[in-house]
């Protein structure tokens, strides 16, 4: 007689019911899964053009302590500066930095046309307070455009406004901006419907703290003749000095000053201690006329 087992009797597989049950929850998982994959890549993604922007940023604020001056934009795809173009894509190769975002996309480059030229120009400009393009709208702000110094912009991943151009336009809502042009101004915004760009802006004090430093220069005539205090650089007078008196200027550092006899350049260059031409550093320097 074949013996009894009762745990081989109590031994059963899944039903039907039971197996689309398992298939339906493994489904489910796969497909949040994915959802939740495609969510964190663009997250990376985004977060790497930030980092890009934020290094093109310190690259441009680098060339500009260096130089004195901010670089061209670049309008004919060579990533080289082109003089006297303020409004185009970065001359990545003039900053020496790479050429293309996440996105395989080059950034969109606006700087000041006064701060292209020279330390003294760029330094006189931010001094003055900027005005004119490019301007730009931060959606963390006020809802007026303002002048900033130079702007970056990053297409992001799509042409989220589909108008044809991956530089969005936002033209609805309390902050507005068109980032194909910047025309009538920039615009920095969390990503919204119609818009994912992304914008890195560098304000004029933010330059002025890098750029400028200014040296005292102090002038004790002694002389029985005024004297003309001529920037060499700029090609004008910071000033006079009477006969018998004393006066003090704050100069830009390494501008090149001279003591004349005339105005704008003219007469001589006059006899002092220590002699000039001389370059301004540091502190300053008392410059004395016997």
């Amino acid at each position: 007689m074949r013996a009894y087992h009762p745990e081989r009797h109590n031994q059963q597989g899944f039903t039907l019911i039971e197996i689309a049950v398992v298939l339906v929850i493994v489904g489910l998982l796969a497909g949040g899964g994915v959802s939740l994959m495609r969510v964190l890549t663009e997250r990376k993604a985004r977060n790497e053009a930030l980092s890009y922007l934020k290094d093109t940023q310190f690259a441009l604020i680098g060339y500009a302590e260096r130089t004195g001056r901010l670089p061209w934009a670049d309008n004919d795809g060579d990533g080289t500066e082109n003089s006297g173009v303020n409004n185009g894509t970065l001359s990545y190769y003039t900053l020496q930095v790479a050429p293309r975002d996440t996105y395989k996309r080059v950034l969109r480059y606006a700087l000041n046309s006064n701060l292209g030229t020279s330390r003294s120009i760029s330094c006189s400009a931010l001094r003055a307070g900027l005005t004119g393009a490019p301007l730009v709208v931060d959606a963390d702000g006020a809802t007026a455009p303002f002048p900033v110094a130079a702007i970056i912009v990053s297409a992001g991943p799509m042409d989220s406004d589909r108008d044809g151009n991956v530089f969005d336009r936002l033209a609805a809502g309390t902050h507005q901006g068109d980032n194909t042009d910047g025309q009538p101004n920039y615009l920095k915004h969390p990503p919204v419907v119609g818009f994912d760009d992304l914008v890195i802006y560098i304000g004029a004090n933010e330059l002025y703290t890098y750029l400028c430093e200014y040296s005292s220069l102090a002038v004790n005539n002694n002389s029985a003749s005024a004297v003309y205090v001529y920037e060499t650089v700029q090609s004008t007078d910071l000033g006079s000095v009477p006969a018998g008196g004393s006066r003090s200027f704050n100069v830009l550092s390494s501008s090149s000053v001279e003591l004349r006899s005339g105005p704008g350049g003219s007469g001589s260059i006059v006899s002092t201690t220590p002699p000039t031409p001389i370059a301004l550093a540091g502190r300053g320097v008392t410059i004395t006329l016997p």
